[in-house]
């Protein structure tokens, strides 16, 4: 399923919440934006790049490493890569990337 999602597919969710559970904790995990990324046309992929923007609490850091995601719009839980990219006094933040 995550092949087929786009950056549209995710555009309207932006301020929403997903969750993900890890161990005995579910996380909130805010859909803080979602971002077309620079196409080389080198790479020849099958969908236009794109990144999505999560802001998490400051109780909790989530390493980098693949989480099911869960969120009211998709089916299914998805497994995507996070990986941390800053914290401020709001909370965490993290990128996952989809080329």
């Amino acid at each position: 399923m995550l092949d087929q999602l786009t950056v549209e597919s995710f555009e309207p969710h932006v301020g929403s919440s997903f969750w993900v559970h890890e161990g005995n904790h579910k996380i909130e995990l805010r859909l803080e934006r979602a971002a077309k990324v620079m196409e080389s046309a080198a790479a020849r992929l099958n969908r236009n790049p794109f990144s999505l923007f999560f802001r998490g609490p400051l109780t909790v850091y989530l390493d980098q490493k693949i989480y099911q995601i869960k969120h009211d719009a998709f089916p299914e839980p998805l497994g995507i890569f996070l990986v941390p990219v800053g914290k401020d006094t709001r909370g965490y933040l993290y990128e996952a990337v989809f080329a």
